[in-house]
């Protein structure tokens, strides 16, 4: 008898060669293990095994995972199983958030629901591009900072409609969802790149992998209800390279420095560009101390202290020097475009 297993075909950038190369990934979902096939070669790449930090949820079309410090792209389903099987279990559509003081609470209420948050970022349209896409929406979206969102799951328009907040986002139909992706995120899109990040007088807030998909939102309405702006946010999965060269200065300073790396490479993170007065600091105080053991007494109601586990798994990253806002601002909005998300 067959053994219970989701087939998919990946792509791995290697930058060495400066060649994209392709694998087979398989999950077993009768133990939770994965296996990974050389497809060029025809051999085994990786051995069956363990790997805790990809699950049957994260393996759609579109999305990224690291395995073992290699960031892969899923692109195709490898039989037609499992292209029946994610098929019949997901339609996607388009969200664009204008009311930003709900932010959070949308995001939170997505996730919730089950509903998973395919991409997104913060975009300031133009006029004729509101036009092209929804002229209805042209007051509350043209010149104004939105947020889009690519949602992906069942039912989508039966919950969003149950969450009653139509005032605050706009969603698009089923049936022209993954046109309306494309417009925003498709490859050669005019928008998947851009950003209103400002890179002056701001800070960054990085919320971790292991924090997304449980306390993305919560987190989110958390730093707006504290009187913070968000001026840019991207969801974005950095490779190791870009985490190291990223977290570089911790290095020779903490002793989980190898293991920060290996997080925040090994998923999505969702980066938020933040403004307020004295922007590093006054964040640096809502994010808590870095322990989030030490945070739950010190500082209960901090970020860390609420959504973090450990040292590595605090939640969020937030910038550390006042001289270093921008330069992390200019890190992930501007130097390390195009992202993969």
């Amino acid at each position: 008898m067959t053994e219970a297993r989701l087939s998919f075909i990946v792509d791995y950038y290697d930058p060495q060669a400066g060649l994209v190369r392709k694998y087979q990934l398989c999950y077993f979902t009768t133990d939770d293990t994965i296996e990974m096939h050389d497809i060029k070669n025809r051999r085994i790449f990786l051995k069956r095994c363990q790997f805790p930090g990809v699950k049957p949820s994260d393996l759609h079309l579109g999305a990224v995972v690291t395995i073992y410090s290699r960031k892969l792209t899923v692109v195709e389903y490898a039989d037609d199983a499992t292209k029946q099987l994610y098929a019949s279990e997901s339609d996607v559509a388009v969200m664009v958030i204008h009311q930003l003081a709900n932010l959070g609470i949308i995001l939170q209420y997505i996730q919730s629901a089950g509903l998973r948050i395919v991409n997104l970022n913060m975009l300031v349209l133009t006029q004729a591009e509101v036009e092209e896409f929804n002229p209805e929406y042209t007051r509350e979206w043209a010149g104004n900072r939105v947020v889009v969102a690519e949602i992906a799951g069942k039912d989508i328009e039966r919950i969003w409609k149950e969450g009653r907040m139509v005032q605050s986002a706009w969603l698009g139909g089923v049936e022209t969802g993954r046109g309306d992706a494309a417009w925003f995120f498709g490859p050669g899109s005019a928008r998947v790149d851009r950003s209103p990040a400002l890179m002056r007088n701001c800070t960054i807030g990085i919320i971790k992998p292991h924090a997304v998909n449980q306390y993305g939102g919560r987190i989110i309405q958390d730093i707006v209800d504290e009187g913070f702006e968000i001026t840019a946010l991207k969801k974005l999965s950095l490779d190791k390279a870009d985490a190291v060269d990223f977290l570089e200065v911790y290095k020779g300073v903490i002793s989980e420095y190898s293991a920060l790396t290996e997080h925040l490479s090994s998923g999505p993170c969702w980066v938020l560009e933040i403004t307020a007065e004295d922007p590093v600091q006054s964040f640096r105080e809502l994010c808590g101390p870095h322990d989030p053991d030490i945070g739950k007494v010190l500082r209960p109601n901090s970020l860390r202290a609420k959504y973090g586990e450990t040292r590595v798994k605090n939640a969020i990253h937030c910038t550390d020097l006042p001289e270093d806002g921008v330069l992390e601002s200019d890190f992930f909005f501007n130097l390390l475009r195009p992202m993969s998300s």
